[in-house]
């Protein structure tokens, strides 16, 4: 999200407003977040994904 409308009329709804500022997301939070909002993969991503999947290399690890 790059900026917040803030919407309030009245003080009260302007004080909730600033309090949900305070509001901290752990790691398992945001997990989750991303898994339930996790848009599907649309053709052709969905096809070269599956095709691809016997095809891509190892990811590179340097020997040290």
């Amino acid at each position: 999200m790059m900026s917040v409308i803030i919407g309030a009329s009245r003080m009260d709804q302007l004080e909730q407003n600033l309090a949900a500022t305070g509001v901290k997301l752990d790691a398992d939070d945001l997990a989750r977040l991303d898994e339930v909002s996790a848009l599907p993969s649309e053709y052709p991503g969905w096809m070269l994904e599956r095709q691809a999947a016997g095809r891509r290399p190892a990811p590179f690890v340097p020997k040290g």
